[in-house]
């Protein structure tokens, strides 16, 4: 096995050749350092100092390990010029212990780390704790029947589910992350119709008149108006009627039908019903005769009364 060797920080007048350098920290030491999967060294007490050739392929991931803490893994996303160095830093946690009668097999860990403190954290719908400052730590044993899904979930907030491809070897960890977003409000909808939903918006002069679509009653003018929903699936409406008492009805025809998300405007106006006159009432008692008219008849009876008394003789 070759020796590894270590090379403290250097300068870049130091530096020769087409390469740069990734100068790695770690807070722990000991601990195994890798690139994209490959062994480069352990973390000294200082730092390790990796050349990196300028013309390879550039390197994406560092992960940094030792058993007891928590697996360290990141994107690299800086690649050292020639004479360069980069700086990368890795900090690991260390792990709850564990009670030696609790261990059946070689013990790892699942860490979940999550952006809800309190939400419930279950392993193929086992319950295993809750999310405290972020993360909770799951030990898991390499000779235990594997799990296979996580889902972390909180009263409020959309349950999140995910899938587990690898369980942790002894000593390791295994990063999952989740976040959870507040639950929307659910909306009722007023129909249970389908289908994309369009709007009528009805104008009146008058509030509190009734508006009907088809004699299909929907509502009252509040502010000179009402908003009447429509899915565009449905049946068309024809005509529609604004009326209240003490004024005319007001019917129009609806010629335009909403598309999805299009609101269609309807104006009506109502007029007050006209004052209506009392009839004049027919007189009970007689009128007295004209003066004139009773002077002709007392002359007639005279007349009558003369001729009579003639006959008489």
């Amino acid at each position: 096995m070759a020796a590894l060797t270590c090379f403290p920080p250097a300068s870049a007048d130091d530096i020769g050749g087409y390469q740069g350098w990734y100068v790695i920290h770690c807070n722990v030491y000991g601990a195994n350092i890798y690139l994209d999967d490959k062994f480069v060294g352990t973390a000294p007490m200082g730092a390790l100092t990796v050349p990196v050739p300028i013309n390879g392929t550039p390197y994406k991931k560092i992960r940094v390990q030792k058993y007891g803490y928590s697996t360290f893994v990141d994107s690299i996303t800086t690649v050292p010029v020639k004479g360069d160095m980069v700086d990368l830093y890795a900090i690991l946690k260390e792990l709850p212990p564990t009670t030696p009668a609790a261990i059946i097999g070689d013990v790892g860990w699942y860490i979940v780390h999550c952006n809800v403190d309190g939400a419930t954290v279950l392993l193929d719908e086992t319950e295993k704790g809750e999310i405290s400052q972020g993360v909770v730590y799951v030990p898991v044993y390499s000779t235990a029947t594997p799990f296979h899904s996580y889902t972390v979930k909180k009263d409020g907030y959309t349950s999140f589910t995910g899938t587990i491809d690898r369980v942790p070897l002894r000593g390791e960890s295994v990063d999952l992350y989740v976040s959870i977003n507040p639950a929307d409000t659910p909306t009722v909808t007023p129909m249970a119709v389908g289908g994309d939903i369009g709007w009528y918006n009805v104008h009146a002069n008058v509030d509190g008149a009734t508006v009907t679509f088809d004699n299909d009653v929907k509502g009252k003018t509040a502010k000179g108006t009402l908003s009447v929903q429509v899915f565009v699936t449905g049946t068309p409406y024809r005509a529609f009627t604004v009326y209240k008492a003490g004024y005319v009805p007001y019917t129009g025809t609806i010629g335009n039908y909403p598309a999805k998300g299009q609101t269609v405007d309807l104006y009506a106006t109502l007029n007050a019903e006209p004052a209506t006159t009392a009839p004049t009432p027919v007189p009970t008692t007689k009128s007295p005769l004209n003066p004139a008219i009773s002077g002709i008849a007392l002359i007639l009876g005279g007349v009558c009364a003369m001729l009579l008394t003639n006959n008489r003789k």
